[in-house]
């Protein structure tokens, strides 16, 4: 029984360490490849590309980054530059990004955004939600 109770204890020690580990070095982020991230509480791509809030969904793989946004109703200090979108704030917008050449390609509007997709060859694995 005792031995029983041991490795309880040594597993439940685990199962913390593991927990605790896990949440200090969560840091909200998913790495894109070519020095991009993606920052999930701000809902933005920043890097050696910028992609303001709000980003709806993206996708990638180790040439292209596709990305579906929707810019904040009002422009804030940090993105206020950021973009010129000439459909209006209200509107979904379209990146894509050639990770290679360092090409932004955006916003766009959905019908540019597939011909852009055609033109450089993107996969059909790449999907946006």
């Amino acid at each position: 029984m005792k031995k029983i109770l041991i490795w309880i204890g040594r597993i439940l020690l685990l199962l913390f360490l593991i927990l605790f580990f896990s949440l200090f070095f969560y840091t909200g982020t998913k790495k894109l490849g070519n020095n991009i991230t993606y920052d999930e509480e701000r809902k933005d791509i920043f890097g050696k590309v910028d992609i303001p809030p709000t980003i709806l969904s993206y996708d990638y793989d180790k040439q292209f980054i596709i990305v579906k946004q929707k810019p904040e109703k009002y422009p804030n200090a940090v993105n206020s530059d950021r973009g010129i979108y000439p459909l209006g704030r209200d509107t979904i917008y379209y990146w894509l990004i050639i990770k290679a050449e360092e090409k932004i390609l955006g916003p766009l509007d959905f019908e540019k955004f597939k011909e852009l997709k055609t033109k450089y060859s993107v996969p059909n694995e790449l999907i946006l939600e």
